[in-house]
């Protein structure tokens, strides 16, 4: 017969509640064991910035926050700012409403944009001097 005995009911109580306690000791540890998985089994990344040594304070939940130094608008004020903003929408739905007109072009620029024009060795495209002129 085999030396090994197979595992019976009696046996396996005390292994669970070993793999129990353990477990519950790991969760409650200090450090962090995900930190100690190495990269190639899926841990952190070796570029990750490393953990602050003293973790974060909870924010002050009773304490009240600081006064404003802007104050609420006034009645005025806001009936003033909600009159801007309908001209504002009845502006921008009428220039919605109105068709675009395309200026029609004249036969000297079709001629124009017919023939390709000549490249330069310092030309650039012009997607590139538009981006260049609108970040000045």
């Amino acid at each position: 017969m085999s030396s090994l005995r197979p595992l019976r009911k009696s046996n396996l109580v005390p292994l669970l509640a070993l793999g129990l306690a353990a477990g519950m000791l790991a969760g409650c540890s200090s450090t962090s064991l995900p930190d100690m998985i190495p990269t190639a089994a899926g841990g952190l990344p070796e570029n990750a910035p490393s953990r602050p040594a003293a973790p974060p304070e909870y924010p002050a939940v009773n304490v009240m926050p600081q006064r404003r130094e802007a104050l609420p608008l006034t009645d005025d004020e806001l009936k003033r700012t909600q009159a801007e903003m309908t001209t504002l929408r009845q502006q921008q739905e009428q220039r919605a409403a109105e068709p675009e007109a395309k200026p029609t072009p004249t036969p000297q620029k079709k001629q124009a944009a017919a023939k390709p024009a000549k490249k330069t060795k310092d030309a650039k495209p012009a997607a590139e001097l538009t981006a260049k002129d609108a970040a000045k």
